[in-house]
């Protein structure tokens, strides 16, 4: 099991290597988000970022691990820099695999419980330790989702209002501060590709035509994802206007949380994923 702690050790040693790390901000209980970059911060750049259902906390190492791929292959061809983001919701994954007994807030710990309708195990919790579902707090078409929940939750609740959570306001003002030309979500599960998001007909062909690469190069299925508001994916394409692709990763035969034995057939058809969309979004770009 891929921990925050585990997290923090492996950005550790990115920066031991030379690498630049840093943190995007900080969770409800004062976590840091950390990033890490290799490439060129002076042309285009992609973020990938991981984790931020809690849950789905296997992303977490796929990101690390995509992340030493990209640092072991630097001969390869990089038209610009990845930021990876590994975990975006480090108190809700602690909670997902310790339970409530790291906190030291008995309230808290109590509201939880009562959250999770008194139960102890949170092993299938998604959300951050406000009980929002982080996925479902950004301003695109929010609060308007066929899933979307309007009290805390173990999932699907969309918080007081958009951006109301720390993780979800960090997210938001790293993406805007490096202006990134594409964006990639790491979920599990279900081998599936969701790229489409209130687009124009222009946008749309080009975001299809980089979806059908994924799906070329993982095996994925493309789908839609109507009926989903709320998303980073779905910010990024109506505020930014730029490319974003939510993954699915796993076999959906497998349940949550997603087994890590099963890690090998998660990690390598996406293991060099981040170069070769960022090397197509580039190249798109140029040719306009």
């Amino acid at each position: 099991m891929f921990r925050y702690e585990d997290l923090l050790e492996e950005v550790a040693e990115f920066s031991r290597r030379g690498v630049e790390t840093g943190e995007i901000g900080k969770s409800v209980l004062g976590r840091s988000i950390p990033y890490v970059f290799i490439g060129d911060k002076t042309k285009p750049c992609l973020i990938v970022q991981g984790a931020i259902h809690a849950r789905e906390h296997i992303t977490a190492l796929l990101v690390v691990c995509q992340a030493k791929y990209l640092l072991k292959n630097s001969h390869l061809k990089l038209l610009g820099g990845v930021y990876f983001l590994p975990m975006t919701n480090p108190d809700g994954v602690k909670l997902c695999q310790e339970g409530v007994g790291f906190l030291k807030n008995k309230q808290l710990k109590s509201n939880l419980i009562a959250i999770n309708r008194g139960k102890t195990d949170f092993s299938l919790w998604k959300a951050n330790v406000n009980g929002v579902d982080l996925n479902t707090n950004f301003d695109a078409c929010w609060g308007e989702g066929e899933r979307n929940v309007f009290c805390k939750a173990s999932e699907n609740y969309v918080g007081k209002q958009p951006f109301c959570e720390p993780e979800s306001q960090a997210l938001r003002d790293f993406t805007l501060q490096v202006s990134p030309v594409c964006t990639l979500s790491y979920h599990a599960k279900g081998e599936q590709i969701f790229w489409r998001f209130c687009q124009d007909q222009e946008s749309l062909a080009v975001h299809r035509r980089l979806a059908e690469g994924l799906a070329n190069q993982t095996g994925y299925q493309l789908v839609s994802g109507e009926g989903s508001c709320g998303g980073y994916k779905d910010w990024c394409i109506q505020t930014l206007q730029i490319p974003a692709f939510t993954l699915e990763v796993g076999n959906d035969k497998f349940s949550h949380p997603f087994p890590y034995k099963q890690f090998d057939n998660v990690y390598f058809p996406n293991e060099d994923i981040p170069r070769r969309l960022l090397n197509s979004v580039v190249t798109i770009n140029q040719t306009e």
